[in-house]
C-alpha cells in the first residue's frame, strides 16, 4: 500500500547550504534531471545528516557487496517485501528486470514459493533474509553455504538486511510516492506473504567469529582500527574486536555509525531506550548488557529497562519513555512510524527523528552481527536479569524454541 505522503520532496531552487552540500556529495544520486535524484533522495534531503550518513553503507549494498549483483538484488527485494516497502520494492524490482530476474522469480521471492524457481545458490541468500527477518541469527548451513561466495559475503548479507530495514522505515515513514511509471507491488500483498518463514529463534548460539588479536592485524585492520579512534583501540569491546575481522564492513557503516551513536541529535535517555528496546526485540543479549551499564549511569534503574522489556503496554514506563519504545515498536512490526509518534521527537531537534531510525537500524544491523558472531559477554558483565523471563515469549517474529 502507498502511505499518505508527510515529507514532500525537496525544491531545488531553495536548498539550505547544507543540503546543497550534500546534494553535491551525492552525485549523479543527487541530480535535478530526470535520471538522477530519485523522490526517496529528494525527500531524505530534508534531512541532510541522515542523508549524508546512509552514503556509504549504501554505496556497500548496490555496488560494492561481494555479493553477485543478482543475489544482491534478490536479497534487497525480499528484505524490501517482508519490510512492506512498496517504493523500494517498485525500484529493486526494476533493477533485477534489467538484470534478467523474470516475472517468474521475482514472484517466487515475494511469496516465499522459492524452491522450483531459484537456483540452490539464490534460495540460500533468500532464505538467509527470512533467518534475519524472523530470527536475527543465520543457520549454520546459510552461514557456509554464503560465506563461499566471498570473505565478506556473509557481512553484505546482514548489512543488506539492515540497509533495507533502515530505509523501509524511513520511507514508509515520509510516505514516499512511487514514482509514475513505476509498477509498485504488481502483485496481491497479504498476511501469507507478508511474514518470515516461521522460524524458531535459538536462545544459544555458537561462537563463530573470535576477537582479533591486535597483535596479528593486516595492514587494512590497522589503518581501519586507527579511523575508529578509541573504538579501534585493544581495549574495545569484544563485539568491535571481531569487527575488525572485516574492515570493509566497518568501513561502510562508519558515517551511519557516527551519525546514530556520536552526532545525534537524541537526548542520552531516549537514545539509550531506543537501543535497548532495539535490541531486547532482537534478543541481543550480548547489547543488552552492554547498553544496561550505559542507562544505570545515566539514571535509568532496572525497573525502567523492564519496562523497556515489557513492551509499550507496560506500567512501569513513564512519561517519554513510553513514546520512545512505542516508536521503535512501530518500526519493528509496522515499519513505519504512526501518525501519533510522529512529530513527538521535533522537540529536540530538526532531525531527531530520522536520528531513531538510524538508532533502530544501527542496532538491528549491530544485533545481528552479536548473534550470528556469538559474541560472548564482557568480563563482569550482567545480562538478562531473572525478572526479564517472563517477558521473552514472543520476543522476536519467529517463535520460541
Amino acid at each position: 500500500m502507498q502511505y499518505p505522503t508527510r515529507v514532500r520532496p525537496v525544491d531545488f531552487g531553495s536548498l539550505s547550504e547544507r543540503q546543497e552540500a550534500v546534494r553535491i556529495k551525492m552525485g549523479p544520486y543527487g541530480e535535478e534531471a530526470q535520471e538522477g535524484a530519485s523522490a526517496m533522495m529528494k525527500t531524505f534531503l530534508n534531512y541532510p545528516e541522515f542523508a549524508r550518513s546512509i552514503g556509504r553503507i549504501g554505496t556497500r549494498v548496490t555496488l560494492t557487496s561481494d555479493l553477485p549483483k543478482r543475489l544482491a538484488v534478490m536479497a534487497s527485494l525480499r528484505t524490501a517485501w517482508l519490510c512492506g516497502c512498496e517504493y523500494l520494492w517498485a525500484h529493486v524490482r526494476e533493477e533485477g528486470v534489467a538484470i534478467g530476474i523474470t516475472d517468474s522469480e521475482v514472484r517466487a521471492i515475494a511469496t516465499g514459493e522459492y524452491q522450483d524457481a531459484l537456483n540452490s545458490i539464490e534460495k540460500h541468500v533468500v532464505e538467509a533474509v527470512d533467518e534475519m527477518h524472523d530470527t536475527h541469527y543465520l543457520s549454520d548451513e546459510k552461514w557456509y553455504r554464503v560465506g563461499r561466495l566471498g570473505p565478506n559475503a556473509v557481512m553484505d548479507v546482514m548489512t543488506t538486511y539492515g540497509f533495507f530495514v533502515t530505509l523501509s522505515a524511513a520511507v514508509n515513514s515520509m510516505g514516499v510516492e512511487v514514482e509514475d511509471g513505476l509498477a509498485g507491488w504488481g502483485m496481491p500483498r497479504d498476511a501469507s506473504t507478508t511474514a518470515g518463514t516461521d522460524l524458531t529463534a535459538p536462545r544459544q548460539v555458537p561462537k563463530r567469529v573470535f576477537e582479533a588479536d591486535y597483535a596479528l592485524l593486516s595492514p587494512q585492520q590497522i589503518e581501519q582500527a586507527n579511523r575508529m579512534g578509541r573504538r579501534g583501540k585493544p581495549t574495545t569491546s569484544k563485539l568491535q574486536k571481531a569487527m575488525i575481522n572485516y574492515p570493509e564492513f566497518l568501513r561502510s557503516i562508519a558515517p551511519f555509525g557516527k551519525r546514530a551513536i556520536d552526532d545525534t541529535c537524541l537526548p542520552p535517555r531516549v537514545w539509550q531506550l531506543a537501543a535497548m528496546r532495539t535490541v531486547w526485540l532482537c534478543d541481543s543479549e550480548y547489547l543488552w548488557s552492554q547498553h544496561r551499564k550505559a542507562c544505570l549511569a545515566l539514571g535509568v534503574t532496572d525497573d525502567d529497562l523492564a519496562g523497556v522489556a515489557e513492551g509499550p503496554q507496560s506500567a512501569s514506563l513513564k512519561d517519554f519513555d513510553r513514546v520512545v519504545v512505542s516508536a521503535v515498536d512501530e518500526m519493528y512490526h509496522q515499519n513505519r512510524i504512526s501518525d501519533a509518534n510522529w512529530n513527538k521527537f521535533d522537540q529536540f531537534g530538526s532531525e531527531a527523528i530520522t536520528d531513531l531510525m538510524l538508532v533502530y537500524g544501527l542496532y538491528v544491523l549491530q544485533s545481528c552481527l552479536a548473534r550470528n558472531f556469538g559474541t560472548t559477554l564482557e568480563e563482569n558483565s550482567i545480562g538478562y536479569l531473572p525478572e526479564l523471563e517472563r517477558f521473552r515469549d514472543g520476543q522476536q517474529r519467529g517463535n520460541r524454541g
